[in-house]
């Protein structure tokens, strides 16, 4: 090869090399557009609360009750038509007659034989403590069995996404209402497009664990307090910091020692969500709990007397599990003597109990005892974002 067809050589690849590269850089920027764009929609579909929607996306979990009944899940609403059926990650669709069932008059879905939507039986729900595979011990009443347990993806894979139509009006349970004039700094500040800082303080459930983005699985949906912060910018288009400083395991004096240690206050935040409560009912210390929860408020404010604060009460764990079920209203009752200028109350206990009337926890939760799913997490923002977000009137 002589000198000059060398050098055209180089060229072309050097041409062929640079497009490649560009190539790459596009297809990053697609993609990146793509992710940020689901993003945008997981903020928009909460600033519709579940209790207002007229087209529902809702998680459920099929269980087999007995050898003679086909597995089932209900639905929380009458619904009007069913738009679709997928897997949790979005990314199977299911087909009516061959996959599902559905009884109009009680909301119930059924899978007939050969349905390829997955169920589990009562058994496989609660395993023989002495069987193998995921579980965590204590079901209630019955110290031979267990439940199955895991975190991760684990409960996501088995759970079904259903989308349908129908009337609003239908939930007779808690609705929060708008907070503006318990919280007038941060809706001023919202209201006139001024960035705001917001701090969320809390347990696993408040880190994140089991959204699907926080589980890096599909469709990547984000924890409660991200969708919390994404969908203020949406609807008001301010600038919103959001900072999570929620650890798994922590009860609510973890909490105020951290905003003592870290001198949270410094930081000099619009707003702090405050939530913990699941991990802290099992002492039976309501009264603790609630000084703990104050002292993180007065803590704060030494540093940023202007703060306000959502205190959000528990969901419920599994019925099944060893917590005492009737600790978790005492304690959202200790949050709700707290509230006043400046402090709202965000009670996902209430919406829990109303849920639990209808609705397995298996279509709630994420592990199978204390965590909620895409669909939970979703629900929390909501309840959060009403007492931020005005209703349309």
């Amino acid at each position: 090869m002589n000198m000059r067809s060398f050098t055209q050589c180089a060229w072309l690849l050097g041409i062929l090399s640079t497009a490649l590269v560009l190539a790459c850089a596009d297809q990053q920027l697609l993609a990146a557009d793509a992710a940020a764009g689901d993003q945008a929609d997981f903020a928009t579909q909460v600033l519709t609360p579940f209790w207002k929607t007229e087209q529902m996306r809702e998680t459920v979990f099929f269980i087999q009750p007995d050898a003679n009944s086909l597995p089932a899940a209900v639905l929380l609403f009458q619904p009007q038509k069913i738009v679709s059926v997928t897997n949790a990650a979005r990314d199977v669709t299911y087909e009516a007659g061959r996959d599902y069932l559905l009884d109009e008059a009680t909301a119930t879905i059924r899978l007939p034989k050969g349905s390829r939507i997955p169920f589990k039986t009562q058994d496989e729900l609660y395993p023989l403590m002495s069987s193998k595979g995921p579980k965590i011990g204590g079901k209630r009443g019955d110290a031979s069995r267990g439940i199955l347990f895991g975190e991760g993806a684990f409960y996501h894979g088995m759970q079904i996404e259903v989308t349908y139509t129908c009337l609003p009006g239908q939930w007779k349970g808690y609705t929060p209402q708008f907070a503006g004039e318990v919280l007038p700094r941060t809706l001023k500040k919202l209201t006139a497009k001024e960035p705001i800082k917001v701090l969320l303080c809390g347990d696993s459930i408040s880190e994140g664990y089991n959204a699907s983005k926080f589980t890096k699985a599909k469709p990547g949906s984000p924890p409660y307090g991200e969708l919390v912060a994404k969908a203020l910018e949406k609807h008001y288009g301010s600038q919103v910091t959001f900072q999570n400083f929620a650890h798994a395991g922590w009860q609510a004096r973890g909490g105020l020692q951290q905003a003592r240690q870290e001198r949270l206050g410094a930081k000099k935040p619009d707003l702090v969500i405050v939530a913990f409560g699941m991990n802290d009912v099992s002492s039976r210390n309501a009264a603790d709990y609630g000084k703990s929860i104050q002292g993180i408020i007065e803590t704060i404010r030494k540093d940023s007397p202007e703060t306000e604060f959502i205190l959000v009460s528990s969901m419920l764990c599994n019925p099944q599990w060893s917590p005492p079920m009737e600790q978790f209203p005492l304690y959202r009752d200790a949050l709700q003597k707290l509230c006043g200028p400046g402090v709202a109350l965000a009670d996902m206990t209430a919406v829990w109990q109303e849920l639990l009337k209808r609705k397995s926890f298996y279509d709630l939760t994420g592990n199978g005892v204390n965590h909620p799913n895409d669909f939970g997490h979703r629900l929390y923002a909501q309840v959060i974002l009403a007492l931020l977000v005005p209703g349309k009137p």
